[in-house]
């Protein structure tokens, strides 16, 4: 049950944080004074390395346990869509997410913005719908529990 309780922990963190990320933060870019920018976009950068590599690095470390070894009442399909979910996160980090953060590091632009933007609400969608997963993994291991 700790291992379910652990990984529902994490993704809930990153799922509040990518829609702080989502509703406030990026839209809040366009507002940045674009003479300190490049500082304003790496200290952002900087301080949300910090704060998501811990509960990210414990999701992706729960669902690969959660494939292997399960609570009673945890179907494997359900550690296989957690794991699909925290999987299509990384893709979109990796492949659209840091290439926007490398162009906009170098200087503001509202085309690699509105980019962000767009795609981000991917992993919005994929956190999200992690997150319901891992409630529903909790639910089934504490009903095969009682």
């Amino acid at each position: 049950m700790l291992l379910v309780v652990l990984h529902l922990a994490a993704v809930w963190f990153c799922t509040g944080l990518v829609w702080v990320v989502q509703v406030l933060v990026y839209p809040g870019f366009r507002g940045a004074d674009r003479t300190g920018w490049r500082e304003h976009h790496d200290r952002h950068t900087r301080l949300m390395a910090r704060t998501v590599s811990g509960p990210w690095a414990v999701q992706g470390v729960t669902c690969a346990v959660l494939l292997g070894w399960r609570p009673d009442g945890v179907p494997f399909w359900l550690a296989l869509l957690a794991g699909v979910c925290g999987a299509a996160t990384v893709a979109v980090t990796v492949g659209v997410s840091v290439p926007c953060h490398r162009r906009l590091a170098l200087a503001y632009d509202d085309v690699v913005l509105d980019r962000l933007v767009r795609t981000n609400w991917y992993r919005t969608a994929a956190w999200t719908a992690g997150g319901v997963v891992a409630v529903a993994m909790v639910l089934l291991a504490a009903g095969a529990g009682a």
